[in-house]
């Protein structure tokens, strides 16, 4: 049996998702994606540090959420890049950013499904959960329905093709922060190579 909340028929538990295959797939592929982005924003940092990735590893595990890692990084860049690489790789930190705000109200909520309606599952963060759970038990029938109201207004729905938009919007930010540690890498090997020779 699972455990959770159920709203206008919509579940919210640990099983959620079992029988949604294609939209837990997706979700997976968007947070693996990230992963790898998350990654390379600390291969660039290392290249940046002359090639100490242990460095940068220290340093973005003492912040505490994604956009004030990326941050640093952004910054970091300002003073180390080149004047020309500067403006580009600015950009492309605040597309980081950007999408990471996105990322993480999906991976920071609560799944839901309707058993009537396969095309869908439903987000709510997991804030708007915990204010129900703590203020539900003490207020009257009337502030009840006030509050579930509200609470029925956080819930966002998503269809697959929502979902796919969101994970291609990651795999084209994936190919770019790639190829910008690439780049990076192969600009400095050739610096070394060339110095060697």
């Amino acid at each position: 049996m699972a455990t959770g909340i159920k709203i206008d028929g919509i579940e919210f538990s640990e099983l959620s998702l079992v029988d949604r295959p294609v939209h837990a797939a997706v979700l997976g592929r968007i947070f693996t994606s990230w992963s790898l982005i998350e990654s390379s924003i600390t291969a660039l940092l290392g290249l940046m540090m002359h090639d100490d990735h242990r460095a940068a590893l220290a340093i973005l595990e003492s912040f505490r959420n994604n956009s004030s890692r990326v941050e640093a990084v952004r910054r970091i860049g300002k003073k180390v890049l080149d004047a020309s690489l500067r403006q580009h790789f600015d950009d492309l930190m605040k597309d980081v950013i950007s999408y990471a705000k996105e990322r993480n109200s999906i991976a920071h909520g609560l799944w839901g499904s309707h058993e009537d309606e396969h095309e869908n599952v439903y987000r709510m963060s997991i804030e708007k959960f915990s204010t129900f759970v703590v203020e539900s038990p003490n207020i009257t029938d009337i502030d009840a329905e006030v509050m579930l109201d509200s609470f029925k207004k956080e819930i966002t729905v998503f269809t697959v093709d929502d979902l796919k938009q969101l994970e291609q919007k990651g795999i084209d930010l994936l190919c770019r922060v790639m190829g910008e540690t690439t780049n990076k890498a192969y600009s400095q090997t050739s610096r070394k190579h060339v110095q060697n020779s």
